[in-house]
């Protein structure tokens, strides 16, 4: 006799793949179907959803056809629809065989569009709270809720009529969610980047420790120029609350 898990694991496959379903006992095929569309229809809704740009540049039968072949094959290691598109991107990157018909961009472009969902459902614990816009400004953070990325491709202008085929010098984006739980995106230079990249370190941060070290990581750019460059920098970030000011 076979153990539940044996069945569970012989109905999930089933349900993938309807060409396994002949011999799984006292389901009814036509049954077995119904549930079938209803859980792809279910996926392909978030995938089309959380990855608008790349659906639309690889049409409705492409698009259906990728959908349905993670789908059949991959094994999602969580529960929880919300986490659908992760998987679908883990998918693509590990076990999607690129083809000629795939954009050169595919994985960029899903990275991209994926952050967004991430970024609007992370959890934060930050004791933390935005700048009013007066406040002397000593001690900050960067938000728990900023994701920031390089690209290759210009994947925030990749349209059904843009499509670059060649990669360009490296783009940074941060992605950040405000107390409103509103998501925005800026394309930032490296100088900036850097700049964010300092205050993921552990420990304590404040404008006069941070404009240390961008001299320091900038000795060829005359110092007022760091020094002013940094303080509106950090303060543009404030209010766009990707950076914060923790609270004692």
């Amino acid at each position: 006799m076979k153990s539940f898990h044996q069945k569970q694991a012989e109905f999930s496959e089933s349900i993938r793949n309807s060409n396994q379903s002949k011999g799984l006992a006292n389901v009814e095929k036509r049954r077995l179907v119904v549930y079938q569309e209803l859980l792809f229809n279910n996926i392909l809704g978030f995938l089309s959803n959380g990855f608008p740009v790349l659906a639309s540049i690889y049409g409705k039968e492409k698009w259906l056809a990728l959908a349905k072949r993670f789908f059949k094959t991959h094994q999602c290691t969580s529960p929880y629809f919300v986490e659908i598109n992760r998987e679908f991107l883990e998918y693509l990157s590990n076990e999607h065989t690129i083809s000629e018909t795939d954009p050169t961009f595919l994985l960029e472009l899903a990275h991209y569009e994926w952050l967004e969902l991430a970024v609007s459902t992370k959890k934060t614990y930050q004791h933390a709270k935005q700048w009013d816009g007066k406040e002397v400004v000593d001690n900050i953070c960067l938000s728990d809720s900023v994701e920031i990325a390089s690209y290759r491709y210009p994947v925030h202008e990749i349209s059904k009529t843009f499509q670059p085929s060649e990669p360009s010098d490296p783009i940074f984006i941060i992605v950040y969610r405000n107390t409103a739980f509103k998501i925005g995106f800026n394309v930032i230079n490296n100088v900036t980047a850097h700049l964010i990249t300092l205050l993921q370190q552990p420990g304590a941060h404040t404008l006069k420790s941070v404009t240390e070290q961008m001299l320091t990581a900038m000795p060829q750019i005359p110092q007022q120029h760091t020094i002013q460059g940094t303080k509106q920098t950090i303060e543009k970030l404030l209010e766009q609350q990707v950076l914060l000011i923790p609270i004692d």
